[in-house]
């Protein structure tokens, strides 16, 4: 990659990351004020901000995996794109699943809504369960990958 856009790639991934962290703990705690601006200079609400956030974070992880072969080095060898799909898709689908899960302890009643207010469909239970199952056919598929390849 060249010089600034790793450092670029780097940024945003975690600045991403730590956004979508946050709606994901007002998620958790105060759901009430998701539809509400993430603030007065960005009059976008909290959700729609945590889904472009985890969107960009995402992003910018699998391009800096798939160019370099890791997330904050460089190792020796060909850069995967295949292996950075897997490592990228595995990692976020825990991070949502997590979410989901810790959101389901803290007010169950939510499971059976929807996940986001674009769409009607999935609904938050839903998407626990497909999340942990990305995640097991990617840690599948990096495991089998290693073996393989050594």
């Amino acid at each position: 990659m060249r010089t600034l856009y790793r450092p670029a790639a780097e940024t945003l991934m975690v600045a991403g990351l730590l956004g979508w962290v946050y709606v994901a703990l007002v998620a958790v705690l105060r759901p009430d004020v998701l539809s509400w601006p993430i603030t007065t200079l960005l009059p976008m609400r909290r959700d729609t901000f945590g889904a472009l956030a985890l969107a960009l974070s995402f992003g910018c992880a699998f391009a800096l995996r798939a160019r370099t072969g890791t997330f904050w080095m460089r190792r020796a060898g060909r850069p995967d794109a295949a292996e950075a799909g897997l490592a990228a898709v595995g990692g976020y689908a825990f991070l949502v699943w997590v979410y989901l899960c810790l959101n389901n302890l803290s007010h169950p009643r939510t499971t059976g809504y929807r996940l986001t207010h674009f769409s009607e469909h999935p609904s938050e239970g839903t998407t626990a369960v497909l999340c942990f199952l990305m995640l097991s056919a990617c840690l599948f598929g990096l495991r089998a990958r290693k073996a393989r390849h050594g």
